[in-house]
Parts: structure tokens; C-alpha cells; sequence
């Protein structure tokens, strides 16, 4: 029996850990250059709401274009329409002279965090997350997780920025890589993380979002994807043997949100118990996928 107890230890220690790693997040030492905040979108979005926050859209057809002026943007087309967001990354990078990008996707609400962003002068920098969708943010806090540890950190395709002087590295890299944060992870090196959440409209289908997510951090990292497939599982054993560990999940919870809303969600907080048990569901259902739909394609390797 205290082999069980030393297993649940080592979890609540490493949960401990890891909360105390988050709260030490401090912001990155800002910058002043000439950034450019940037969003790539295919059908136009919501585009209203980054009317006098963002600097330039790319666009992939003329429906993107119209929603673009209507919302008093600037816009550039893409020119690598097949690749998609990637060919749209490239796009901005070629054609729009900037010591610094700010790439947003454009299902996400302007805040505190991009104008943070925004000074992450020569740096590969991100934010990640808060789905305004609750059941697919209790599963997607998952991946918030690994941006705590430097080593397992990655570039979040919906707030990253791109230091200028790695612009043709950058191109490169998205030119052989359909899946936009995949490409710039594997030459960004250091990442700097902001101790700030992004709100984002949750995705139309919520199953795909989930195995989407999780196929994609097994082709893109096998090895961390492992970690996270044992560490959930573990995590659920531990937390039924020793029921505490849902109070200090929900604790990080509560934390998450204020980053994220500027207050507490309570009813994410009291969803909270469902977070990792989800996540150690998906990341098991995603060892029998071979794809991923990434927007119109099927995407079945690493970059």
C-alpha cells in the first residue's frame, strides 16, 4: 500500500511544483521597435474587433478582402493560398518590412496581451489561450501546462511574435510546413512565455478541436505527447486515490482565469475536476489516428 502513497506524493509534489513554476511567471523585459501586428484570416471573421489593434490582415479571397475594408483594415493577399496559414505567415513576412511580427488569429479578442506582445523586441514570444467555450477549454488547459517548463515550451499559433532578423528563416520554415506553429517552434529556440491568456472563440466542431490538438502534439513532439498520455493517466489515479488533488487543479484554475478575464470564472473553476480526466481520454483516442483536418487539408507527418 505505500508504494500507492509514494506515487500519489510524487503527483501532488510535482503539481505543487509546477503551480508554484506558474506563479513565478513574470513578464518579459519589453522592448520599443517597429512591430506589426498581423492576422491571417480565410473567410473575414470577425474582423471589427481588431479595428485600431492590428496593423495589417492577409487575406485569401475577395470575401476576406470586403470584410477587411469594412473593418478599416489594411489587408495584403496571400500568396501561397494552398498552404494555408502558413502561406499566409510567409506572405506577411515577405511583403511587410517590420523588426518585429505579431501574428493573431483572428478568432481572438484584442486585450492586455497583445499590446505585451507587442514588446517582445527580438524574441520568439507567445500567449497562450482561454477558450470562451468551456468544455473546450477544460480540455485545452492542458497545453498550458508544458509552456511552464522552457523545454517543452512552443509557440501557440494564435499569439506568437516573429523577431525580424529571422524573417527568412521563418519563411523558409512555413514554406515547408503547413501547420503554422509546428514550422517556427522547431527554429524559434528560446520562447519566451507572457503571464497572460488570450480569450478565443471556441472552434465549431469539439471533437475535432480535441483529436486535432492531441494528433497534432504527437506528430509534432512523439516524445512530450508520451509524457502528457502517462502524466494525465497518472494524474486521474492519483487524484482518486487522493481526492485533494481536484482543489489544487481547481486553485490553477482560478488563477488562469484572472490572467485570462481579469476574474475569477467559478464555472470554470467548478468544471474543473473534468480537465484532466478529458485530457487523458483524448490523448488516448489520439494514439489511433493517424491525421489531423488542418482547415482544408489532411495533415499526416512532422515538419
Amino acid at each position: 500500500m505505500w508504494i500507492f502513497w509514494i506515487f500519489v506524493a510524487a503527483v501532488v509534489a510535482y503539481e505543487v511544483a509546477h503551480l508554484a513554476a506558474e506563479l513565478r511567471i513574470g513578464a518579459p523585459t519589453r522592448g520599443s521597435c517597429r512591430a506589426v501586428v498581423v492576422v491571417p484570416t480565410r473567410g473575414g471573421g470577425n474582423l471589427a474587433r481588431f479595428a485600431g489593434h492590428v496593423d495589417y490582415v492577409v487575406v485569401d479571397g475577395a470575401e476576406a478582402a470586403r470584410a477587411a475594408e469594412a473593418a478599416g483594415l489594411r489587408w495584403v493577399a496571400n500568396r501561397y493560398v494552398e498552404l494555408g496559414k502558413s502561406g499566409a505567415l510567409a506572405t506577411a513576412l515577405e511583403v511587410i518590412d517590420a523588426d518585429l511580427y505579431v501574428f493573431v488569429d483572428d478568432d481572438a479578442h484584442p486585450g492586455p496581451w497583445l499590446e505585451a506582445l507587442r514588446g517582445m523586441c527580438g524574441r520568439f514570444a507567445t500567449a497562450y489561450r482561454w477558450v470562451l467555450g468551456r468544455l473546450q477549454n477544460a480540455f485545452s488547459l492542458g497545453g498550458l501546462d508544458w509552456m511552464v517548463w522552457r523545454r517543452t515550451r512552443f509557440l501557440y499559433g494564435g499569439a506568437m511574435t516573429v523577431p525580424g532578423e529571422r524573417r527568412r528563416e521563418a519563411v523558409v520554415a512555413l514554406k515547408r510546413c503547413p501547420v503554422d506553429d509546428m514550422a517556427l517552434t522547431k527554429i524559434a529556440g528560446d520562447i519566451a512565455v507572457l503571464p497572460l491568456l488570450v480569450p478565443m472563440d471556441p472552434a465549431p466542431r469539439t471533437w475535432e478541436f480535441f483529436t486535432r490538438q492531441a494528433v497534432a502534439a504527437r506528430l509534432g513532439n512523439p516524445l512530450l505527447w508520451g509524457v502528457e498520455l502517462v502524466y494525465y493517466w497518472a494524474w486521474v489515479a492519483a487524484a482518486l486515490l487522493f481526492p485533494p488533488l481536484f482543489l489544487l487543479h481547481a486553485a490553477r484554475t482560478a488563477l488562469r482565469s484572472r490572467r485570462a478575464l481579469g476574474r475569477v470564472d467559478w464555472a470554470q473553476v467548478l468544471l474543473s475536476p473534468l480537465e484532466r480526466p478529458l485530457e487523458a481520454f483524448v490523448f488516448l483516442a489520439s494514439a489511433f489516428r493517424r491525421c489531423f483536418k488542418w482547415g482544408a487539408r489532411e495533415f499526416c507527418g512532422g515538419c
